[in-house]
């Protein structure tokens, strides 16, 4: 590996190289406290002009459990199920209602935003999702092991636990302590690497 980075090779294994996509978890429960703090994190990550879209939902509860899994495909559900926390990352589609905290724009940025549902719409979609990357690695750095997926009904969804609100649904996060024998993730695949993957102009 390059010795460029800052952090040391435990910090990157644990972040990138040895982390997989776990679909079996440790018994262990984990603390839905968890999730508040790492969200203290990376929350500072650089986001399109200072907002901050992304909202997540942390499925507690029997009911909200029930919901998430009912409204994932159906090959999806049961690896869905193992997992001891759920969590629906979702964008909040009126984020500009909270400029007076995050800075991100002047009165004239929120009076064209209010006016232009799809550009919000596009900007709390490409933000939450970048955020959401954030999250996946802060998780991580917390120990945890996490699963995203994609496939599920949106719109059953968003009626379930969303009600009324400005939410919507993004991605599913299966969250738990890794499994220590089996991550139940498959062998792992390759990637492609910078001389495909990176161009300098």
């Amino acid at each position: 590996m390059p010795s460029t980075f800052l952090l040391d090779a435990d910090a990157r294994s644990l972040l990138f190289l040895d982390a997989r996509s776990n679909v079996n978890f440790a018994a262990q429960p984990v603390p839905v406290e968890v999730v508040s703090e790492v969200w203290e994190l990376v929350k500072w990550g650089p986001t399109g002009n200072n907002t901050v879209p992304l909202r997540l939902l942390v499925a507690e509860s029997k009911e909200a459990r029930a919901a998430v899994i009912a409204n994932a495909l159906e090959g999806n559900r049961a690896k869905l199920a193992q997992a001891p926390l759920l969590v629906v990352a979702a964008h909040d589609e009126r984020f500009h209602d909270t400029f007076h905290v995050t800075g991100a724009g002047t009165s004239s940025t929120y009076e064209r935003l209010e006016a232009d549902a799809d550009r919000r719409a596009s900007m709390a979609h490409s933000g939450a999702m970048l955020q959401a990357g954030y999250l996946i690695l802060g998780l991580r750095a917390a120990g945890l092991a996490v699963r995203p997926y994609g496939g599920f009904d949106k719109a059953g969804m968003d009626a379930a636990l969303f009600g009324e609100s400005s939410w919507r649904s993004e991605v599913l996060f299966g969250i738990g302590y890794p499994h220590e024998d089996d991550h139940g993730a498959g062998e792992r695949r390759g990637r492609l690497g910078a001389d495909q993957a990176v161009r300098v102009a």
